[in-house]
């Protein structure tokens, strides 16, 4: 199956509203020269905690929306958006026979 999200995203320097209520998101965490991190989150972005690891930098959030008929492959796009971004810290998710186009 070929899916191709539309995706709306914003940026920010520290979780606050309106984002901290919003769910079903696709988190990067990035500064001007790396991307740090991908992560695909379910529940409100109030709940979530940055890895560890990239605690000694300084980034910025982009948090991005997927449209409301693709939410569920999240980790799919995210899976997609980690192979183009090339993150440092890289994460596992489970695919199966879904493309995604960005």
């Amino acid at each position: 199956m070929i899916i191709k999200p539309k995706l709306e995203w914003h940026e920010t320097t520290s979780l606050k509203a309106p984002y901290i209520y919003w769910r079903d998101t696709l988190i990067v965490l990035h500064n001007p020269t790396k991307v740090f991190v991908v992560d695909a989150f379910r529940e409100q972005l109030s709940k979530y905690a940055p890895p560890p690891q990239v605690s000694i930098f300084k980034y910025t959030y982009r948090i991005g929306q997927v449209d409301d008929e693709n939410v569920k492959f999240l980790e799919c796009i995210a899976g997609a958006l980690q192979t183009k971004l090339k993150p440092l810290i890289t994460r596992k998710y489970a695919c199966k026979d879904i493309l995604v186009e960005l």
